[in-house]
């Protein structure tokens, strides 16, 4: 169907409306100094930022003039009442096929630092992504006194936050997403090289000594490697990693995890006014496989703002991000005229590997010093007195709690099923790959087209509990972080532990075992990242205030292109109308 469908939406109110009108095409274009297609937006990748203000109606009309069927999901927004604008197809509408339209409507609930891109099929490796900023209203109490009593620093940070400098930080491949989850499945390999890290869609292809790369590798990660890197600062596809499942090294395709040739393409620049005394710097993650870390030279980040939510200010020199993340910082502009250097790297566990940008002064374009980095070429820090910032240590400002009880306990087994590239979220089913074959759920919340091992339901008003539960089992070996995405509202992490979650429920876990859980400091986010370290859990927990589909899986494009997803049925006591101009497309 051509038209996929105008809006599913609770009536707005009276507010300020924004309207934007994007334009999708597919076309050549060079990121990194090498061509190949890739979506545009208005003509722009990576996408037009997306600016309104709290509590703004925002409208979104899409129409795709790509030869590919997509949908654009806008992550991190609520969706309060706007379920069929959430933008997974399959779930909460009908894909947008080739010219065909979209009309996304919802409401800007919220304040911060979002992004948008697709959820169809592997299209955010092609570059369907872009930044979204909701300026906070004028009332809403901020931070910024921690960082600084003084006045004028005060009335600078909140300007700052009015116009932030938005930095897009992602990972690019020569191969297109569909190309590149084509050679997984080929392979059998749970591939994760990349050729560039892009910063606002610019970069360049460097080549290292592979043995210099090496060097870069963390101590902890070169242990259980025990591998040189290529020279494209890949981790070879080594069993430690990979599993003992069948592999065909044959089908790689040449120049996919080793065989670097360098390429010089544009690199982003960010102009800052030492008069306005101080600048935020909003970093969002549109990475498809990549952890990343960034810093600017000799500029202390004061983050302030996680995934859309105000913290208490932590001093940081450098910042790891994973995909999905967004981190906003207060820079002070106190430094000498010049320009320094933007470091974004892979925190070098899969692949040894950066970009970068240049922050300049106005006036100092003429000034030809070399900045000093916080950070190396592998992203660790070039001195014991950097300090990276503690993602374990960001209390909500101000600071909100859940209950101390949930009302509902899912336990949630991550793990392979197979071969090296499938990946399961429930223990034993894989989420299809292909959304678009299904109809979507928010029309029939009770498809046989899922297994039931796959949806969650929820009632609405309930506090939900879900534990994320790493097995490491042979043949899988190790697993890597998985940062987990929740769609629809945010939700608290209250607890960490190594080993297998024993209990029944949260509950019972907490009354055994109080150390292992943080109630009184829990994290409030949309994206939750399980530990790296063997076998573990992760508990978060979130209250049921929006009926509808919400999509629950890991942010890592291949992992979730191998089935790494389950749909919550959030509300199914309530579940919303889709109205009639919707169902009769």
């Amino acid at each position: 169907m051509a038209f996929a469908g105008l809006l599913c939406m609770a009536a707005f109110a009276q507010a300020a409306q924004v309207h934007y009108t994007w334009d999708l095409t597919w076309a050549p274009g060079s990121p990194n100094g090498v061509q190949r297609d890739l979506i545009f937006i208005n003509g722009r990748f990576p996408g037009p930022p997306l600016y309104a203000d709290e509590g703004d109606d925002v409208i979104v009309e899409v129409t795709n003039h790509t030869p590919f069927n997509t949908t654009v999901h806008f992550h991190g927004i609520e969706q309060r009442g706007t379920p069929c604008s959430d933008g997974v197809p399959g779930l909460t509408q009908f894909p947008i096929e080739p010219e065909g339209k979209y009309i996304y409507k919802w409401r800007a609930n919220d304040y911060g630092t979002y992004w948008y891109h697709s959820h169809d099929s592997s299209l955010l490796l092609d570059g369907l992504y872009g930044a979204i900023h909701i300026r906070p209203s004028p009332d809403r109490e901020n931070p910024f006194s921690k960082i600084s009593s003084d006045p004028d620093d005060l009335k600078a940070m909140k300007e700052a936050e009015q116009n932030p400098v938005l930095v897009v930080l992602s990972d690019w491949d020569h191969l297109t997403g569909p190309e590149y989850m084509q050679a997984m499945e080929d392979t059998g390999y749970d591939i994760f090289c990349s050729d560039s890290i892009l910063v606002n869609g610019m970069g360049s292809v460097y080549c290292k000594d592979p043995e210099e790369l090496t060097s870069y590798q963390p101590a902890q990660v070169q242990e259980v490697i025990n591998a040189t890197l290529t020279d494209k600062g890949c981790v070879p596809f080594v069993t430690s990693l990979q599993g003992d499942w069948e592999h065909h090294p044959d089908n790689v395709p040449p120049g996919l995890n080793s065989g670097c040739e360098p390429s010089e393409g544009p690199k982003a620049g960010f102009s800052v006014d030492a008069s306005q005394k101080w600048a935020s710097f909003n970093f969002i993650s549109a990475a498809g496989v990549k952890a990343l870390v960034a810093s600017i030279d000799e500029h202390p980040l004061y983050v302030y703002e996680v995934d859309g939510r105000y913290i208490e200010p932590q001093l940081a020199h450098s910042i790891e991000i994973y995909n999905g993340e967004r981190y906003s910082a207060m820079v002070r502009l106190d430094k000498e005229p010049a320009s320094y250097t933007m470091r974004v790297a892979s925190t070098g566990a899969q692949q040894v590997i950066s970009g970068y940008g240049t922050v300049t002064y106005q006036g100092g374009e003429s000034n030809q010093r070399e900045s000093e980095a916080y950070i190396n070429y592998g992203g660790a820090p070039v001195s014991d007195s950097i300090k990276p910032l503690d993602t374990s240590n960001l209390p909500p400002f101000p600071p909100i709690h859940p209950p101390q009880r949930a009302d509902d306990f899912h336990l949630l087994t991550l793990g392979r099923i197979g071969t090296s590239w499938q990946w399961t979220l429930d223990g034993t089913e894989l989420f299809p790959a292909d959304l678009d074959a299904l109809y979507p759920i928010i029309r029939d919340p009770d498809s046989l087209q899922l297994a039931d091992a796959l949806k969650i339901k929820t009632i609405n008003g309930t506090w939900v509990d879900l534990v994320y539960q790493l097995e490491i089992d042979e043949p899988t070996v190790v697993q890597p972080p998985h940062p987990m995405h929740k769609h629809s509202n945010k939700a608290f992490i209250i607890g960490r532990g190594t080993g297998k979650f024993q209990w029944s429920d949260v509950n019972e876990a907490m009354r055994q075992h109080p150390e292992n859980f943080f109630l009184n400091n829990p994290l409030y986010r949309d994206t939750f990242v399980t530990s790296p370290a063997g076998e573990s859990w992760l508990a978060i927990r979130y209250q049921v205030v929006n009926p509808g589909p919400f999509f629950l899986h890991c942010h890592t494009e291949t992992h979730l292109h191998g089935g790494m997803g389950v749909v919550l049925l959030d509300g199914i006591d309530v579940w919303p109308e889709v109205p009639e101009e919707y169902l009769y497309q």
